[in-house]
């Protein structure tokens, strides 16, 4: 895994915490999404303080500087994928598009977002393990995306792009088919999220019949 710039390594490996200047942000993202990626890959509790630390280059003062505790990383990673999410509701809403387009439109980038780095984590480490507040956050944040798939899904029949069908049997069988692409998709593979995502939505479009 790439290391975090060293520009101020000294500084870090004297525990020194940097300004919040420019780069603050910048280097925020960077050292959650190095986390993300080893929560992803190792298990949120199989990665330790000391395990962060060493593998993103930072001193843990420095860590704590930009999250509270291992937790409040793991909240903010969350923060950020369900921003990405809202993000990508929002467009799809916008877009002048039948009911079944914006449908694709929204699920092609919930492919793409579900399979980064912030992505995997969210969707691989238990919201469990994180406060009473983040939970309830985080199942409201997925509650309105949820609602607003059904509301697509009743559009889409309103102007005859969607068949005829329950809007939340339709909008569960969505979600259940492509939450599980990003426990099954490789970086690098034959296709990319967006092609994946392209053939899970023609499957539901046309379905399986000749």
């Amino acid at each position: 895994m790439k290391k975090l710039d060293k520009g101020a390594a000294a500084k870090e490996r004297e525990g020194a915490k940097p300004a919040r200047g420019p780069g603050f942000e910048a280097k925020r993202m960077e050292i959650l999404r190095g986390a993300a990626i080893l929560f992803a890959e190792n298990g949120y509790h199989e990665t330790s303080v000391n395990m962060l630390s060493e593998k993103l280059g930072v001193s843990k003062p420095v860590l704590y500087y930009y999250a509270e505790n291992k937790d409040d990383i793991l909240v903010q990673i969350g923060q950020i994928s369900l921003d990405m999410l809202r993000a990508a509701m929002s467009r799809a809403q916008k877009a002048q598009l039948s009911g079944v387009g914006k449908l694709r439109h929204f699920f092609t980038a919930y492919t793409e977002i579900m399979c980064s780095d912030f992505g995997r984590c969210f969707a691989f480490v238990d919201q469990k393990v994180v406060s009473a507040e983040a939970r309830a956050e985080n199942s409201a944040g997925r509650r309105v995306i949820e609602a607003a798939i059904r509301e697509i899904i009743v559009e889409g029949q309103s102007d005859h792009s969607i068949a005829q069908c329950s809007p939340e049997f339709a909008s569960r069988a969505l979600f259940g088919a492509f939450n599980a692409i990003p426990r099954w998709f490789k970086e690098g593979g034959e296709f990319d999220a967006r092609e994946v995502a392209e053939v899970y939505i023609d499957l539901f479009v046309t379905g399986l019949g000749r």
